[in-house]
């Protein structure tokens, strides 16, 4: 691939960096309209190794590109681009979806209204689903192979442990496991227990 298309996949790697600190302060007006008695799905400690990988991914994807000087083949390139653009779709729905009460934090009110419309409406966790694509497309469009190998893992672990989390608060609203209790947490099940 050619420099122009490098520096393009640059550009969109510190866009995401911008974006994901956009989200943190729209997270934060978010967590100001919760009730004192909202819960974060996870522990400080997990929340803390989530902000490290996101970083670590982003930088992962720019320093490996920028020291080989090239991007992969023009397929891999496109397919990771577009694994990334569904991510990012799926991530912008969802945060639409649950309106104010979307924060990055995770944190679930007792008095949330249960929302099983949009991407809600086949899936538990459409928003980490989002973040996987983001972070499997945007590693893949820029060949980042060591970023991919060390941080998938990890990144899984996190999002396994702040999914379980959040289906424990949440199966305690009232409504909850009737609206979503027979959806899977990442993939539409196709069929009904």
């Amino acid at each position: 691939m050619t420099a122009r298309a490098l520096l393009i996949y640059e550009a969109l790697v510190a866009l995401t960096a911008l974006q994901r600190l956009a989200e943190l302060v729209h997270s934060r007006r978010n967590l100001g309209q919760l009730s004192e008695a909202a819960r974060p799905a996870d522990s400080s400690r997990n929340w803390v190794a989530l902000i490290a990988l996101q970083v670590a991914w982003l930088a992962g994807c720019a320093l490996e590109s920028a020291l080989r000087g090239t991007l992969p083949l023009a397929a891999l390139f496109w397919s990771g681009g577009a694994l990334f653009l569904a991510g990012e779709a799926l991530r912008t729905w969802c945060i639409l979806s649950l309106g104010t009460s979307w924060n990055a934090r995770a944190r679930v009110d007792p008095g949330l209204l249960v929302v099983s419309h949009g991407p809600y409406r086949w899936i538990r966790h459409p928003n980490y689903l989002g973040v996987l694509l983001e972070f499997v497309g945007l590693t893949l469009a820029g060949g980042a192979w060591a970023t991919l190998t060390v941080l998938a893992l990890p990144h899984g672990l996190v999002f396994r442990r702040r999914m379980r989390g959040e289906d424990a608060l949440l199966f305690a609203l009232p409504g909850y496991a009737a609206a979503m209790g027979a959806k899977g947490a990442l993939v539409p099940r196709l069929s009904r227990r």
